[in-house]
Parts: C-alpha cells; structure tokens; sequence
C-alpha cells in the first residue's frame, strides 16, 4: 500500500469508524448504508486538509468508492 493510499485509508476511518480497515479498500457508497451526503462531505473535506488539495463541488459525484477517491487524488497529485 502506498502512502497515499495510506493515508486517505486513514480519512476512511475517520468518517466510518465501524467499517473494519481491511474492508475500507474495496468500500463504495452502493454496498455502505452509513455512506450518506454527509459522510460523503467530511469525507471530502477531511481529504481537502490530508492531502494539501482543493476538491470541487463537480468532483463530489465521483465520490462513489475507495478506488475512484484514489484515483482522483492521484489526478490532483500528479501521480495519475
């Protein structure tokens, strides 16, 4: 696992302490109930403040699931 990886992990827990780390990979909005327009806010804005990055408004649909968060953070790194 990267650090960034890593570390939006750790964003992960924040926002859904119930959900077992291992699972948190493979988390998407379909398959968790407690995955609502809030969670999904502090989620962005927890990931706003790890990572440095500025998240728009347009880019909150993508926010569907673990994998498609990461690959976004890595457009906006540079890393993609």
């Amino acid at each position: 696992m990267s650090q960034m990886e890593s570390r939006l992990l750790g964003c992960f827990e924040a926002v859904f302490p119930d959900v077992a780390r291992e699972d948190i990979p493979t988390a998407a909005i379909a398959s968790m109930p407690e995955w609502d327009s809030l969670a999904t806010v502090t989620l962005m804005s927890l990931i706003e403040e790890e990572f440095a990055i500025a998240i728009s408004t347009d880019d909150l649909e993508l926010f569907i699931s673990f994998l498609v968060i990461k690959d976004l953070i890595g457009e906006k790194l540079g890393l993609a």
